[in-house]
């Protein structure tokens, strides 16, 4: 029954009713007043006096009711007058009607559907349909798809999934790569490319079974599905290789860290190497540095490479002034390759400049670059100052003889520059060195901080006692000199 009205239909009954109760009412009272119905039970079968059909019947004709004042809200009935009652709408218009009024149905359970007022089964139409119009099949029994609008076989439901056409007892066409073997589908796949493979072209395997994967075109375990992310090589029932830093144990790939927390590679038995920098000693991971001094990189029983400006030699650590000597400030195992100032690379060690270039102090291999002191540079060479060939005081010369000497020298018979004591220490100076007079001439000494001679005249005590050789102090020696 419908569960309410539009304003419109609503209206229009009103007006309907109104009509009706306004032509019926003075008949009615007239026949009630006249006698036609008898009173409240007139012996012609009229009555208001209903209760026995309904206390909702208003009038009644013997034992129907004709006008019931009743109204049904639950879905699903409908009302019928002549008993003044709600009844089901399926005892009226079959079991599918769940929806009505008195004379028609208006809505049917799914598998029926709405044709004049009636429920229709689908199957009477559609054959294995569950849910329809009156035009199509909307959905199909189990092992049943739509086609069209109607109900055709599954094939993948019938026979297996790989079957593409069918009916009811014959499987007729299968997926690609796959033979029609009765009424069966069978992969060929398999047969080309080997039993792991599932799909194929017809060159080559495109795709595996579960925990299998292509490598090229064939199927081969899948290492990391079967047994973890870090099993790297395996058979279909154990790893065979692990990545780095795992080893396998029993088929599994186990942390080489659970035996050393330096350990990258084991096995069952143990772990059997190390990270960088460890070296496997004694069945456990030791330090570099701990067996062999400013090593970085070892095995157990020989340092490979070192730390710092340290270079390897015969397994272990050393310093290239070790080596190559104390000049040699860079090197590698097999040669010296730098060294201090005043020495060259030759030969892979040291050399001194000296000894490569005459009177020369620093240099390369090939050239001298500066010279010792009395030589001056000269395109790679070093040649001797005026000075150095003829004497400290020379300060102009050719290649045999010095021809000027500097102040406080003077240029001998020899062509050499000496000293000129006197001009550099006094009169009284008779002999001397580069920073002092060595010798005074008689009453006279070398008692100035100058280096200079002074006087012994202070001392003097007459003519008798004249002082011929004193020091800052006192007179060292008298002289008589009264009978000279």
């Amino acid at each position: 029954m419908k569960k309410g009205f539009s304003l419109i239909e609503l209206l229009i009954s009103l007006i309907v009713i109104s009509c009706i109760t306004a032509a019926f009412t003075p008949i009615i009272t007239k026949k009630f007043s006249s006698g036609v119905f008898g009173g409240s039970s007139g012996s012609n079968g009229w009555s208001d006096d209903c209760k026995d059909i309904s206390t909702d019947c208003k009038l009644c004709f013997r034992d129907e009711c004709v006008m019931c004042n009743l109204d049904c809200t639950t879905d699903g009935q409908y009302k019928d007058t002549p008993s003044c009652k709600c009844l089901p709408c399926t005892d009226k218009f079959g079991s599918n009607c769940t929806l009505c009024q008195s004379d028609k149905c208006e809505s049917c359970l799914d598998g029926s559907y709405l044709d004049n007022g009636n429920c229709i089964d689908c199957k009477s139409k559609f054959e294995h349909c569950t849910k329809c119009d009156k035009n199509e099949c909307k959905t199909c029994e189990t092992n049943y798809k739509l086609d069209n609008g109607k109900c055709v076989p599954d094939c993948t439901k019938f026979f297996n999934e790989n079957c593409t056409t069918c009916d009811e007892l014959t499987c007729k066409t299968c997926k690609p790569n796959y033979d029609l073997i009765g009424n069966d589908c069978i992969a060929n796949c398999p047969i080309k490319f080997g039993e792991n493979c599932i799909t194929c072209s017809d060159t080559a395997c495109t795709g595996c079974s579960t925990n299998y994967k292509l490598s090229g075109s064939t199927c081969v375990p899948n290492c990391t599905s079967l047994f973890g992310t870090n099993c790297t090589s395996c058979t279909i029932n154990a790893c065979t290789a692990c990545k780095s830093g795992y080893g396998v144990v029993n088929g599994r790939c186990y942390a080489c860290s659970n035996f050393n927390s330096q350990c990258n590679k084991c096995t069952s038995s143990g772990c059997t190497g190390c990270k960088s920098g460890y070296a496997l000693k004694n069945g456990t991971c030791q330090a570099c540095s701990s067996l062999f001094s400013n090593c970085t990189t070892c095995t157990a029983s020989a340092c490979s490479t070192c730390s710092g400006s340290y270079i390897l030699s015969n397994g272990s650590c050393t310093t290239c002034s070790a080596k190559f000597g104390s000049s040699c400030t860079s090197c590698t195992a097999s040669k010296c390759t730098a060294c201090v100032s005043g020495y060259a690379v030759k030969n892979g060690t040291c050399q001194s400049c000296s000894s490569l270039f005459s009177n020369c102090t620093t240099c390369t291999a090939s050239t001298c670059k500066s010279c010792e002191s009395g030589y001056d540079y000269n395109n790679g060479s070093c040649k001797a100052t005026c000075a150095t060939k003829f004497g400290a005081g020379c300060i102009s010369c050719t290649s045999s003889d010095c021809k000027k000497c500097d102040r406080g020298y003077t240029l001998n018979y020899w062509d050499r520059c000496e000293i000129d004591c006197k001009q550099r220490y006094g009169n009284a100076c008779r002999e001397c060195n580069e920073t002092t007079c060595t010798f005074c001439s008689l009453f006279y000494s070398v008692i100035d901080y100058t280096g200079k001679c002074r006087s012994c005249g202070q001392y003097d005590l007459g003519c008798n006692m004249q002082c011929s050789s004193c020091d800052s102090k006192k007179c060292l020696h008298y002289m008589d000199l009264c009978d000279i």
